[in-house]
C-alpha cells in the first residue's frame, strides 16, 4: 500500500523583487550575469544567498508549432483529454531539486510525470511533467535546467520551467530559440520563497517555488505562445484497449542506482496497481499532501553517461547520449526488456522489443530513470538482476542491492 504520512503546510511569503523595472538595459544585462554566475556555481545550481532577479525579458521567438492536427490522447498520460489539451495546450517540465538536503519537496506527486537522472556529483535532478500547466500546485524548490533533462521535454514543445540553467542547457535552448519560464529574468514574477522553510535551517536556493498562477504570469510576461503542443512522451496502447501487461519477467520491486549516493526502489502494490517510490531509504513524498509517490509505468533506461569534459577537474557536468540505448520496462509487477531510440533533442523516446516491434506503453503516470551503463549491475528486478537473469546467473538480493 502506498505511504501516506501528515505534514503541516508552511507558510509561503513572496520576497520582493531585486533590481528595478524600468532599469537601463546594461545594467539589467550586467544584474543577470552576476546573478547566472550565482546560480550556476558549482555545476550550475545556485549558491546559499542566491535569489531570482526581475527584469524585463525577451527570449525569442521559439520553434514553430508542429503542423500536425491537435492531439487525439493526452501527451504524457496516453489518458482523455482536457478542455485545455484538446486545444493544443502546451504541458508543462518543471526543474525540481532532488539533493537530500533538499527534502521534501511539494508539488510533485501531482506530476503526471517524473524523470529522474544525474546531474553533478553523483546526486540526481528530477524533472516533473504536468499535461495541463493549469493543474500545477505550490511545487519545489525549483532550480536549474540540464540539457538531458530538456531533450526529453522539447518534444512535447514543454513550457520549461526552471532558475537558472548550465551552459550546456542554455546552448541548447539558444540552438532552438527556446522562451522559458526562468527565474533569473522573471524572478517573483513567477516564483515565491517559502520563509518559513528559510527559518527552519534550508538554504535559500532549496526555497523557491512555483506553481499554476505564477507560471502563468510569466508565459505572459515572456511573450510565450502556450499553445502548439508537440508530440506524445511516449507510443501509447490504443484507447479503448486493455493493458498490456509484460510477460518476461516479475518486477514486485525495482531497484537501481544511479551513483554511488543515490538509489532508488519502486515497490509494486497491487491493490492500488501502482508502484511506491522510495529514495534515501525512505518513502519518496510529496509534503504538500504527504504522500508517497505512486507511478502505474516504471521504466529504467540505461545509456552512456560521461563528464562533458573530463580533463577538465572544474568541469563536472555531465554528458548523456540521448540517441538510444536498452533499459526495462515494468508494470503490474512485471517487466520486459526493451530497446529505446530518441535521436535529436526534439525527437520523442520511443521503443521496440529486441526483435525490433513496437512496445507500447500503458496509459497512468509515468516514472522514468535514465541511468549510464556503468550502474547497469545495480538494477534488480524483484531482487534479481535480469541481465544476469538472461545468462542464467541470479544475484542475492540482500548482498547486491543498492545502498540507500
Amino acid at each position: 500500500m502506498c505511504f501516506s504520512v501528515f505534514e503541516t503546510t508552511r507558510k509561503t511569503t513572496q520576497v520582493p523583487a531585486k533590481g528595478a523595472k524600468y532599469m537601463k538595459r546594461i545594467t539589467a544585462i550586467l544584474l543577470a550575469a552576476v546573478l547566472a554566475f550565482a546560480m550556476t556555481a558549482c555545476g550550475g545550481d545556485a549558491q546559499s544567498g542566491a535569489k531570482p532577479a526581475e527584469e524585463e525579458h525577451s527570449a525569442g521567438s521559439g520553434p514553430s508549432a508542429p503542423e500536425s492536427e491537435l492531439p487525439e490522447r493526452d501527451l504524457i498520460t496516453g489518458g482523455a483529454l482536457s478542455d485545455y489539451t484538446k486545444e493544443g495546450g502546451r504541458p508543462a517540465a518543471i526543474m525540481i531539486d532532488n539533493a537530500r538536503a533538499a527534502l521534501p519537496q511539494r508539488g510533485i506527486g501531482s506530476a503526471d510525470a517524473l524523470f529522474e537522472m544525474v546531474a553533478e556529483g553523483g546526486i540526481t535532478r528530477l524533472m516533473a511533467l504536468f499535461s495541463n500547466p493549469n493543474d500545477v500546485p505550490l511545487i519545489g524548490p525549483v532550480r536549474s535546467a540540464r540539457d538531458q533533462h530538456l531533450q526529453c521535454a522539447l518534444p512535447m514543445r514543454s513550457l520549461i520551467v526552471h532558475i537558472g540553467t548550465s551552459i550546456y542547457a542554455e546552448n541548447l535552448l539558444s540552438q532552438y530559440a527556446y522562451p522559458t519560464v526562468n527565474g533569473l529574468y522573471l524572478g517573483t514574477t513567477s516564483f515565491v520563497f517559502d520563509e518559513g522553510r528559510k527559518n527552519e535551517g534550508y538554504h535559500n536556493e532549496h526555497c523557491w517555488y512555483t506553481d499554476a498562477e505564477k507560471i502563468a504570469a510569466g508565459i505572459e510576461k515572456s511573450g510565450i505562445d502556450p499553445n502548439g503542443a508537440g508530440k506524445s512522451l511516449f507510443a501509447f496502447v490504443p484507447e479503448g484497449s486493455d493493458a498490456v501487461v509484460p510477460e518476461q519477467g516479475d518486477a514486485p520491486e525495482v531497484a537501481v542506482s544511479f551513483s554511488p549516493s543515490v538509489a532508488v526502489t519502486l515497490t509494486y502494490d497491487g491493490e492500488s496497481g501502482k508502484y511506491g517510490k522510495t529514495a534515501y531509504g525512505e518513502p519518496h513524498l510529496d509534503a504538500e499532501t504527504g504522500e508517497q509517490l505512486c507511478f502505474e509505468n516504471v521504466l529504467v533506461l540505461f545509456t552512456e553517461v560521461r563528464r562533458k569534459n573530463p580533463d577538465d577537474p572544474n568541469n563536472i557536468v555531465m554528458d548523456f547520449d540521448m540517441s538510444s540505448g536498452s533499459g526495462y520496462y515494468c508494470y503490474g509487477g512485471k517487466y520486459r526488456k526493451v530497446e529505446w531510440k530518441k535521436g535529436a533533442p526534439e525527437d520523442p523516446i520511443r521503443f521496440t522489443d529486441e526483435q525490433g516491434n513496437a512496445v507500447q506503453i500503458n496509459t497512468g503516470k509515468s516514472y522514468v530513470a535514465i541511468v549510464g551503463n556503468d550502474c547497469r549491475e545495480t538494477l534488480l528486478l524483484g531482487g534479481v538482476n535480469p541481465q544476469a537473469a538472461e545468462g542464467g546467473e541470479t544475484q542475492d538480493a540482500a548482498s547486491e542491492a543498492p545502498a540507500e
